[in-house]
């Protein structure tokens, strides 16, 4: 069987250089989406507002994921504007870029290890668990609340104020860390203490409410990645899922759904997992067509011991 590091040498023919003006016109999108969420918030109209929040909410998972790619450092071209960019991009959700880039990165050194752990923390992360119906149902508002990772935020922001490390973590990420950590409590501390100076609740619907409609839906973009897939194996091919999706939700998730193929080559740039999902096709372990396909398979009792569907890109039409 071929291994993983001659699948990369066979298709690295596929990776070209960071373009970075894809990932400007996505920053711009963002921003203008944002904009209109904003207007339409502000516009004091019940229905547009409510559409307003919904739409800031989505933008602020949209934002993560761009983040993800900024960590990554093939959004663009200097590593300090992936910085700039990837910190910015992380403060409505109270996200370090270096504490995301850090771990995020051993998650894909360790993939298949018992010393694999994910950033954000889900509870019941790759469906292996069981339990009552009552703890699964706390275990699934403990994924979409996010709670754990709002937790941890708080938790992370004392240790450094007390002047503690953070351990298993190298001085420069520190450096970044305690940076990215200052950034954003003191724009928490910024907004709760002009709000109730002011008496405004502009923090209340242009950030508390939208993030009530962030926190799931970034729960479930990142919940197929691993979830009911082999992850006792270091095999990309058999530890992560793939989704075809539509050329929509591949924008939102911003080529999340091409998992297999950005764990298979982590530096191949975002806009490029396309044409390696096709080099892949008949190779997938873990395959949906759609989204929606993923989220049936799941509602009709998907475990880690029942995979999804093994539909191949060619039988999708």
């Amino acid at each position: 069987m071929r291994t993983m590091e001659g699948f990369r040498k066979e298709l690295g023919h596929i990776r070209r250089p960071v373009d970075g003006r894809i990932f400007a016109l996505k920053l711009a999108v963002l921003c203008s989406l944002v904009a209109g969420g904003t207007a339409l918030v502000l516009s004091g109209t019940a229905w547009l507002m409510a559409f307003g929040i919904i739409l800031l909410g989505l933008m602020y998972a949209h934002a993560i994921e761009l983040q993800h790619e900024a960590l990554h450092g093939i959004g663009l071209r200097g590593s300090r504007g992936n910085v700039v960019a990837g910190v910015l991009l992380g403060i409505p959700m109270l996200i370090s870029f270096a504490a995301y880039r850090s771990a995020h990165m051993r998650h894909h050194r360790l993939l298949g290890t018992p010393d694999n752990r994910e950033f954000f923390d889900y509870g019941d992360q790759y469906g292996e668990g069981s339990g009552s119906r009552f703890r699964n149902a706390v275990v699934w508002v403990y994924r979409f609340s996010m709670i754990g990772h709002y937790a941890n935020f708080l938790a992370v922001c004392a240790r450094l104020a007390a002047g503690r490390r953070l351990p298993d973590e190298r001085p420069t990420a520190m450096r970044g860390i305690r940076r990215d950590h200052a950034l954003l409590a003191g724009v928490l501390i910024a907004v709760v203490t002009a709000s109730v100076v002011t008496g405004s609740m502009l923090a209340v619907w242009l950030w508390l409410l939208p993030l009530v409609v962030a926190n799931p839906v970034h729960a479930l973009i990142e919940l197929p990645e691993h979830y009911g897939c082999d992850t006792d194996t270091t095999d990309s091919l058999s530890n992560t899922r793939s989704i075809r999706s539509s050329k929509l939700m591949a924008w939102f998730t911003n080529g999340n759904n091409f998992h297999v193929e950005h764990h298979l080559m982590p530096s191949l740039p975002i806009a490029q997992l396309g044409e390696l999902h096709v080099a892949l096709e008949g190779r997938h372990r873990f395959y949906h067509r759609t989204y929606r396909e993923f989220f049936r398979w799941l509602l009709s009792g998907g475990t880690a011991g029942r995979p999804g569907p093994l539909l191949q890109p060619s039988e999708s039409g």
